[in-house]
């Protein structure tokens, strides 16, 4: 894969929420350093974690520089690990603060441990997810409306439930040569809830993400574990941060020796070019 494209993603994991709102309050607690894992699969035994350290709500607000500041709290030469089945896996650090693997196998029902020395206190890192069956999309398609306010981009899904309880995950992404990392991807949730093992149907619409001609759009879809689920959905009602990039202190986390969430997941990619069809079956 090419770097570039592992550059979005990097800053798709990072960015996994928004940055805290500037903080008008004195005699804040300021947490001790430690470490925040994100964790993004794609198709193909490709596996990408990025590494962070937490920062006070204080050090950041609208009017900084976010790719400084993001900067700032990457952290790289780490040896970092990933073991299934009794098989140990080395991720490549490849750039500031992203270690990627390529040749991690996607075994739905196994569990992944990963684990790498925490930097701040030397005790090690770990964490553990098991990764779930892949369900992909049955079709997608992208409606573009632009009026004098905004552009809204309507995404428009069919897809197979399997029979049990299942939660599913799916990310929207404006890229164009403006990228940049206070560009958060969009996240809609949902459940098979009244819809078990059928052919679900599903609608959703993305505000105010500044679409224009030229610009290219992503849209996955991921089956993820309830806890996984419970954890965005909480992160995306609430906004008490308080002292991590992207993971708040107070969240749920599955990460001994750190804040953040590992999961395990196959999703689904599908890219609508410039002068892309609405529809892709």
């Amino acid at each position: 894969m090419r770097i570039g494209f592992l550059h979005i993603i990097s800053l798709l994991i990072v960015l996994s929420a928004c940055l805290p709102d500037p903080l008008s309050v004195d005699d804040v607690p300021i947490p001790e350093n430690t470490v925040v894992v994100g964790s993004q699969n794609l198709p193909e035994q490709f596996l990408a974690i990025a590494i962070t350290k937490n920062f006070n709500a204080l050090d950041g607000g609208r009017e900084d520089d976010y790719e400084e500041l993001v900067s700032s709290l990457l952290i790289d030469s780490l040896d970092v690990t990933i073991e299934v089945l009794g098989e140990s896996y080395e991720l490549d650090n490849i750039e500031l603060g992203l270690y990627v693997g390529t040749d991690i196998p996607q075994l739905p029902g196994e569990t992944y441990s990963l684990s790498f020395e925490n930097p701040f206190n030397q005790n090690p890192v770990r964490a553990s997810a098991a990764m779930l069956p892949f369900v992909g999309f049955d079709s997608v398609g992208i409606f573009v409306e632009i009026n004098e306010f905004d552009s809204i981009v309507n995404v428009s899904m069919k897809l197979q439930d399997p029979p049990g309880p299942n939660w599913y995950m799916s990310n929207v992404q404006l890229i164009n040569e403006e990228f940049s990392v206070n560009v958060n991807p969009f996240t809609e949730l949902f459940t098979d809830a009244g819809q078990d093992g059928e052919l679900i149907n599903y609608d959703y619409r993305v505000f105010f993400r500044d679409y224009a001609p030229g610009d290219t759009v992503l849209v996955t879809l991921a089956n993820i574990s309830q806890e996984y689920y419970d954890f965005l959905d909480l992160r995306g009602t609430r906004r008490p941060f308080a002292g991590s990039l992207g993971e708040p202190i107070n969240y749920p986390a599955n990460i001994e020796n750190g804040l953040g969430y590992f999961h395990m997941h196959i999703p689904d990619v599908r890219i609508f070019l410039p002068g892309f069809d609405n529809s892709e079956d």
